[in-house]
């Protein structure tokens, strides 16, 4: 090999060598800009979620989780169900004594036959055994809950 063909060998490596520190600092600099992208992506999703939020307010008065069971009807229905998503399982004299407070009656047996409304709208769930009845806001319940609210798609 001759000194010429040395010489362009070692320009070869040379310039290799300078296009791959060129292509690290090219990648190093796209690290910030896609963070700032990806950033933006998830400030997009908030914002509408936010005003997703706004626009049921303005269509109903109110956002909250008895709008997704329109087949609930019954105030003392619906408020159980807020009270549920609130406090996560309670068992019927906890749903009773927070109903009383918050409206200023309650019995049990009403209750218990608004529990079983809710129950069989597929609202709720119940959870524990026979003894220790609790009742739960229904996970797809909940999942519908996130989507409205676009926490989750």
């Amino acid at each position: 090999m001759t000194s010429r063909e040395k010489d362009k060998d070692k320009e070869i490596e040379r310039l290799s060598n300078k296009i791959d520190n060129l292509e690290g600092m090219i990648s190093d600099m796209a690290k910030p800009y896609q963070e700032a992208m990806s950033l933006m992506a998830k400030f997009n999703e908030m914002a509408s979620g936010y005003l997703k939020i706004i626009n049921l307010y303005q269509q109903h008065g109110k956002v909250s989780p008895e709008m997704l069971v329109p087949s609930v009807k019954d105030p003392i229905a619906q408020e159980i169900l807020v009270i549920l998503f609130e406090k996560k399982e309670l068992n019927i004299s906890q749903i009773a004594d927070i109903l009383k407070e918050k409206r200023g009656t309650s019995s049990r047996k009403t209750v218990r036959d608004k529990l079983k409304e809710l129950e069989d709208a597929r609202a709720i769930e119940v959870v524990g055994d026979r003894k220790v009845k609790k009742y739960k806001v229904s996970d797809e319940l909940v999942e519908k809950w996130l989507k409205l609210l676009g926490v989750m798609k």
